[in-house]
């Protein structure tokens, strides 16, 4: 019986089939870093969408409730974990699964109506989070009154609004694009020393109209 003389791998081949590996393993991470990432940010939207239209849709349940709709919030089981309830010594707001703070104001008791403010922290998702919500309050469009996103830099404050349900032309949040709400976000909260959108509704038109500029 003859017997084959087999030599082993070399190690320069070796070497390759590890470095294939690693570039393989380096691709497929960041691809599962990136699918992560996506989820939490889609998780984000079911969160702020549920909470958000809870709260619009049972403003009627909220005119004499807490000026910061903490207690209704809990009483209508608006929120889930990882939504929570923080406190100061002198109010209370929300902090989303990104840890953004949510403010909740309610103004109607003395003539006003109910606004949210978002007030977002400065993040890689940042952009991201921003157009989450613009898209969230667009889709509530018909029950608001208008939406604005606030700048502050340098100790100055910019505006920049949108017009909600009463909108027939110009700048209504209901026909508001894709590209639209990026730029927005991208007016508001790049370069800014901070960024804080806006959602206000059951204002009177008197109002909702100076705030607008109209």
């Amino acid at each position: 019986m003859k017997y084959k003389n087999e030599r082993g791998r070399s190690m320069v081949e070796m070497l390759g089939v590890l470095a294939i590996i690693g570039v393989l393993s380096a691709g497929a991470l960041a691809g599962y870093s990136k699918a992560m990432t996506q989820h939490r940010l889609n998780k984000h939207t079911q969160e702020i969408s549920y909470l958000l239209a809870t709260v619009i849709f049972n403003a009627d349940k909220l005119k004499e409730g807490s000026d910061d709709m903490i207690d209704e919030l809990r009483a209508l089981n608006a929120y889930t974990w990882p939504i929570e309830i923080k406190s100061t010594s002198s109010q209370q707001y929300v902090l989303d699964s990104f840890h953004n703070n949510l403010f909740f104001e309610n103004h109607a008791k003395h003539g006003g109506g109910y606004a949210i403010e978002v007030e977002l922290i400065q993040s890689d998702f940042m952009p991201k989070i921003c157009y989450n919500y613009i898209n969230v309050f667009k889709n509530l469009a018909q029950d608001l009154d208008m939406i604005y996103a606030v700048k502050r830099k340098s100790g100055k404050r910019e505006r920049d609004t949108y017009a909600g349900k009463t909108c027939t032309t110009g700048r209504c949040l209901k026909s508001m694009t894709n590209t639209d709400i990026i730029n927005l976000c991208q007016r508001a909260c790049e370069g800014s020393d901070s960024c804080s959108l806006y959602a206000l509704w059951d204002y009177p038109a008197s109002t909702v109209a100076n705030l607008l500029g109209q």
